[in-house]
């Protein structure tokens, strides 16, 4: 079965990081059949989040701005893999990659992206793309994707030596078969201690109904409120009884919320 890819370009040029990204391509398409697709974000028309929190307290169509934010969620949500690719701009990832994220906050309330495949690629000149992948594995762990070790390479402003030509082709090598591993595989991750006390903690909140209404609707609908955890996976006995826990201090907590709101004017 083909595979649908997405990679989404934070770059401002079409310099290094997209000759990466090609060479991932070639190296994905050698191990097997697969639909490569871009999205350039400095060729699409999404303004700056105003943090008005409405895409997260009521819903993501109660967004106030039209623009191509839905084009954007709509490849995201087809995809079977995605690529955030980015260059290191000022430590972090470019201004056209940090807007994505933020326009697309509400999936870090109501993730839906589990069964998918996510891998970073980022480049930098000199320094601080680890702290950048590692920021975008979370991101995408939140949002539910299956992670790949990113490809995170240092691009010299001249012309590269041999001995970097034969590091940049192993680094991406290794990636693109990380990722077509992870693509192919139906299996999804067994979810770490610290997720699945993040699952009770937060469910909790939401059950009491003292979180958003939006996630509280979402959490109803997706059946999360009886499940152990976000879908169907054997969770060990200890990170069961570590998540009860957490489930029933988080509950305590949100009924002395409510209680507090019920006292208020």
């Amino acid at each position: 079965m083909t595979k649908k890819v997405v990679a989404f370009m934070g770059s401002y040029r079409k310099g290094s990081t997209l000759k990466i990204v090609e060479r991932f391509e070639r190296e994905l398409r050698a191990l097997g059949e697969v639909e490569f697709k871009y999205f350039w974000l400095k060729d699409l028309h999404m303004s700056l989040c105003r943090g008005c929190g409405l895409c997260i307290s009521k819903g993501e169509e109660f967004c106030p701005l039209q623009d191509d934010r839905d084009q954007i969620y709509a490849g995201l949500m087809e995809a079977d893999g995605v690529i955030f690719a980015t260059p290191v701009y000022s430590l972090q990832v470019t201004a056209l990659m940090k807007n994505m994220l933020d326009r697309l906050a509400f999936i870090f309330h109501r993730p839906r992206c589990f069964g998918k495949t996510f891998i970073p690629i980022v480049t930098q000149g000199i320094y601080g793309m680890e702290k950048v992948v590692l920021y975008l594995d979370e991101v995408a762990r939140l949002w539910g994707f299956k992670t790949c070790t990113g490809v995170a390479l240092t691009i010299p402003w001249d012309k590269l030596l041999p001995e970097e030509e034969e590091q940049i082709d192993e680094a991406v090598k290794r990636g693109a078969a990380d990722f077509f591993m992870q693509l192919h595989n139906p299996v999804l991750p067994v979810p770490s201690l610290k997720e699945v006390m993040m699952f009770h903690g937060v469910r909790s909140f939401h059950m009491a109904n003292v979180g958003l209404p939006a996630d509280h609707d979402y959490y109803m609908q997706q059946g999360w409120f009886t499940s152990a955890y976000f879908y169907p996976v054997k969770i060990s006995w200890y990170k069961k009884l570590i998540g009860s826990w957490v489930g029933r201090k988080s509950r305590q907590q949100a009924l002395k919320i409510q209680q507090a709101r019920d006292l208020l004017p």
